[in-house]
Order: C-alpha cells, then structure tokens, then sequence
C-alpha cells in the first residue's frame, strides 16, 4: 500500500510560512501539519484570526500544498473552528500535564470538551504522548479510553516515550488501537542524558518499529478474526533541531523510506 507523509512543524518553527511550504513541495510532502501560536516568538506559528487564516490557505493554495493537522494552544474552541478554514483532518493537543489523579481527571474533561467541538468539524483530536501524564503507555491508554470518543486518539511519537524512559516498541502493544498519527524521530545519549536527533544517529530501532505498525508474520498485534493489525496513517517526519532541519529532515525521509521500502 502506498504510505502518506507529512511531517511536523516542529523543527521548522523560525521559518516564514512561503519557504515552509516550498521546502515540503521539493522533497515531495504536498499535505502538510502546522500550529497556532504566537508567531512574535515562533513565525511559523499562525495567529488565531480569521483573516490570517485565509491568507495562509491562499498560499498554500497557490502553491498546491494540503493542511493535514494543526497542532492547537488552550483556546481550542476559537481555534478549532479557524482551522476548519483550512480543511485540516487533525487536531494535535500537546502539553506536559501533572502526572496526578487530578490531572488526569482534569485532562480526560478538556479532552472530551476538545473531542466534541472537532468532532461538529469531522476532525479527529491526536494527543502526543510528551512525558508528564503521558509518560507511560498504560496510561496513554487509560486516559484515552477514560475520554471514550472515537475521534480522540493517539499522536504514537517513540522518541518522546523513550526520552521519558518508556520502552517505545513495548508502547505499541499498549496503545495501538488508538494511534491515530505518528511522529517519528530517535534519541541518543550524550553522558548518559538523552538527546533527539536523526533516525539514523539514534538508538531506537525503527525496523521492528514499522514492523509492529505496518505488520509481518512476527508481529503480536492481530485482529479478532481480521488478520493482523496495521497502521494505516500518516507517516510524520519530525526532525527538530532548526540549525540544520532540512539536512535532517531529508536524510529522515530517506531512512524511513529505505526501512519501508517505499
């Protein structure tokens, strides 16, 4: 099957919107991810004003690139329906939160409050997994189905659970039926303190990784009756350093894709 790629704003976020874009369209990514923000501090980051908003789907329509997913701040109700302006298929909600029974409790009400205003827009809301909270994959787990709504998943990022100390292939096997889009980037450790860095200069390994998303005849995850379980999602490039984001970038793509095969 073909494999969709996009990749995260992350990296990119001190880029102007018009060089994000070409830079996407030139390795061949036309269905690209975003954020809203505070563009004075980050300026790729897009200012939740509808008259923004259009400017930069203008652009992105002239130049034949694709919203997929917008990462979003607190002001999930203003921003929501901005981004339906775009005709993004994702929400991404990403935050440290207190690793508490309060927070948990308080996390599972703003999730299912986030869930319903996207789910009036036909969008689904991915939560990455970014320590705190969501540290553990058990309690990625919990959390989402305590939230219980089909269009509230799971943004399955392996560096951020390793960075945390959480085994990222074992995390598959917890949270698989609930990742909804990915975020691929590795980790390596400088005096013993871990430290992001290309799939290629990384520890994780990626091979068993897409094995366990895209499948093969060893892999554990199996459907009741339906053969073996796959992902069948984006594929997200997320290399983050911005000194040299599009050297890392490309040579993430071209790892993933020798790995793959595609």
């Amino acid at each position: 099957m073909e494999r969709r790629f996009t990749s995260s704003p992350w990296g990119f976020r001190f880029w102007d919107f018009e060089r994000y874009c070409d830079f996407m369209k030139t390795i061949g990514i036309t269905e690209i991810c975003t954020m809203f923000g505070e563009p004075e501090k980050l300026k790729l980051a897009f200012k939740a004003e509808k008259d923004e908003i259009e400017k930069y789907k203008k652009i992105a329509e002239n130049k034949e690139i694709k919203f997929i997913e917008i990462a979003i701040t607190n002001d999930y109700k203003k921003e929501i329906p901005l981004a339906s302006i775009l005709d993004v298929k994702y929400i991404r909600v990403c935050d440290h939160w207190e690793d508490s029974d309060e927070s948990f409790k308080n996390v599972v009400r703003m999730l299912k409050d986030t869930g319903k205003v996207a789910e009036e827009y036909n969008m689904t809301v991915i939560v990455e997994n970014h320590g705190g909270l969501m540290t553990k994959a058990e309690k990625c787990r919990k959390l989402i189905e305590a939230v219980g709504m089909e269009n509230v998943k799971i943004n399955y990022d392996p560096a951020n659970f390793l960075y945390f100390g959480e085994d990222p292939i074992k995390a598959i096997d917890e949270i698989f039926p609930y990742i909804g889009f990915t975020h691929f980037k590795s980790v390596k450790y400088e005096d013993g303190k871990p430290k992001y860095c290309r799939l290629s200069e990384g520890v994780i390994d990626y091979k068993k990784i897409f094995e366990r998303l895209f499948g093969n005849n060893s892999s554990p995850l199996r459907g009741e009756g339906k053969g073996e379980m796959v992902y069948t999602g984006y594929i997200g490039l997320e290399y983050e350093e911005p000194s040299d984001v599009e050297e890392g970038t490309m040579d993430d793509f071209e790892y993933i894709k020798r790995l793959i095969g595609a």
